[in-house]
């Protein structure tokens, strides 16, 4: 079972449209290895997990998409916000991240990552063995 699998057969969120489409676009996105990576690297930079990935996730997920960050009317979403940071917890707990602790968890986004709708985001340290593993491989092209 993958880790969307695994997240999707125990939520109870939905998206806009009372459905799981659009949670399980925001997982599908959450658990590209890309994204994985650069929450891994913000996390042992000990920067806030979104800081590398929020801009994007701001792209992906716009107001008229099936699971806004942003509400139509250009106000910010608490929920969906919420909701993708119990999804980030979940992925990174997947790769032996959990958030560290109570009371210093959450960080401002710095303004370089381009974020407009997230302004803070949890920190997550590594403290226990992975169930999943990130491999970077570089080929030479033979161009």
């Amino acid at each position: 079972m993958s880790i969307k699998d695994d997240f999707m057969n125990k939520t109870k969120m939905l998206d806009v449209n009372g459905a799981k489409t659009g949670v399980e676009e925001v997982m599908d996105f959450l658990v590209e290895p890309v994204i994985v990576q650069k929450m891994i690297i913000a996390s042992d930079m000990e920067l806030p997990v979104l800081t590398l990935i929020a801009k994007e996730l701001e792209q992906r997920f716009h107001a008229n998409s099936n699971f806004p960050v942003v509400d139509n009317d250009g106000n910010k979403s608490a929920t969906a916000k919420q909701n993708v940071g119990r999804m980030i917890k979940f992925v990174m707990a997947q790769y032996g991240y959990t958030p560290i602790l109570a009371g210093t968890e959450r960080m401002r986004i710095p303004a370089i990552s381009g974020s407009e709708y997230f302004t803070t985001s949890g920190i997550y340290t590594r403290t226990k063995e992975p169930k999943y593993e990130i491999h970077v491989e570089c080929i030479k092209n033979n161009k």
